[in-house]
């Protein structure tokens, strides 16, 4: 009994009680907010309208209006689907055959194409089915229309031949392999995790070593000091892409020469995140704590899991704060659709701004440093 309230007292005395109460409401809170919608409405969709008819359009306008989809381009000639879904801007490609209202007077069977990128599974249930209940609704009106033109009743509906016919084909994963998005998402979070501690380990490890100052002399050295481990990360997530596909069966479909860009970028990006999260610690032992909030962040909001697009809008935007988020859209991008480095001027633009910012802050960083260094050395002098 002595031992259980000794253990008692200790507990409320602490941190425990504190923790254990606004933890669990604070990640309630925050999850709740993040998966409230539940359903990804509004996916952005491209539109290929061979016929540029008055019908097309019209059936357009009711793709439109559905909840689960947002026509965000039509165009009037034929375009690759690989080249429209490459950079991610849309999530789906709808394509109108030519000759669509002549074959709606005509009673012909109208086919429509539907390609959506299955890269992320989770993404598309309600696009299909949504889909589907368009093309059921359309189909069951033209045929009470027809029935009734032909002085027949709405009861006889179903003897009539459905017109419009759903062609789907899903691309980049058309077997939902996990591969491609859940192994392929725990493989870079832990490289992130392993990046993140090297390159914040850099300054607290000059510290401890007492060379912290003789860096301090030159700046762009010690920012140098990140090569090193960006190189030796980059090298190791291609090997590790190149075994998934050997042994795992990874669609790998893109040039690796024009992949190796990104993939150094991100991983440069993340070496100086890590050495801005890591430089005030008192040694290299006190990093690990403080890289979570980049590994965690990361893996929740980045598309590991779940398409980004799912978040409401200041999660979307706080999850394009986050490297492994445009490190994913280059994956599936070139990994996956096989684009080429071409379509992504505004993915690699991402990353220079992210390098360009933490090299700023690294910069700042070294001035401060510097200054406290040399009130450091005043104060000795003066105490002497």
């Amino acid at each position: 009994m002595k031992s259980l309230l000794d253990e008692t007292k200790y507990a409320l005395s602490g941190k425990f009680v504190l923790a254990i109460l606004i933890a669990p409401l604070i990640v309630a809170a925050l999850f709740g907010y993040m998966f409230k919608n539940g359903q990804i409405n509004e996916a952005p969709m491209a539109v290929v309208d061979e016929d540029n008819s008055l019908y097309s359009q019209q059936f357009i306008d009711k793709v439109n209006a559905s909840q689960y989809l947002n026509v965000v381009d039509v165009f009037h000639e034929a375009i690759p689907p690989e080249k429209l879904m490459a950079n991610e801007k849309y999530m789906v490609v709808m394509y109108l055959p030519r000759g669509m209202e002549q074959y709606r007077f005509q009673g012909k069977q109208i086919n429509i194409g539907l390609l959506i990128d299955n890269s992320m599974p989770s993404a598309i249930g309600n696009i299909r089915s949504g889909m589907q209940e368009l093309i059921t609704i359309e189909n069951t009106t033209l045929s009470v229309g027809k029935l009734k033109v032909m002085g027949l009743g709405d009861d006889a509906a179903m003897g009539i031949a459905s017109p419009l016919s759903l062609q789907q084909r899903l691309l980049f994963n058309p077997t939902s392999d996990f591969i491609g998005f859940m192994v392929i998402g725990f493989v870079n979070v832990v490289a992130l995790g392993i990046t993140a501690i090297a390159g914040a380990s850099i300054v607290p490890r000059l510290r401890v070593e007492g060379r912290l100052e003789e860096a301090l002399r030159s700046p762009i050295g010690l920012w140098s000091r990140v090569l090193p481990y960006a190189v030796i990360s980059c090298i190791s997530l291609m090997l590790a892409f190149g075994l998934l596909k050997q042994l795992g069966g990874l669609r790998f479909v893109g040039n690796p020469l024009e992949f190796l860009v990104p993939l150094l970028l991100y991983t440069l990006t993340v070496t100086l995140m890590g050495m801005v999260v890591g430089w005030t610690a008192a040694d290299p032992s006190k990093v690990a704590l403080r890289t979570y909030a980049i590994v965690y962040p990361s893996f929740m909001l980045s598309g590991v899991q779940v398409a980004t697009i799912i978040f409401p809008g200041p999660i979307q935007a706080v999850s394009n704060m986050l490297p492994l988020t445009w490190l994913f859209k280059f994956i599936r991008g070139i990994g996956y659709r096989g684009g080429a480095l071409e379509y992504f001027a505004r993915e690699l633009g991402v990353f220079i701004v992210m390098i360009g910012v933490m090299s700023l802050a690294v910069g700042l960083l070294t001035m401060w440093e510097t200054r406290r260094v040399k009130v450091n050395s005043t104060v000795g002098e003066v105490a002497a």
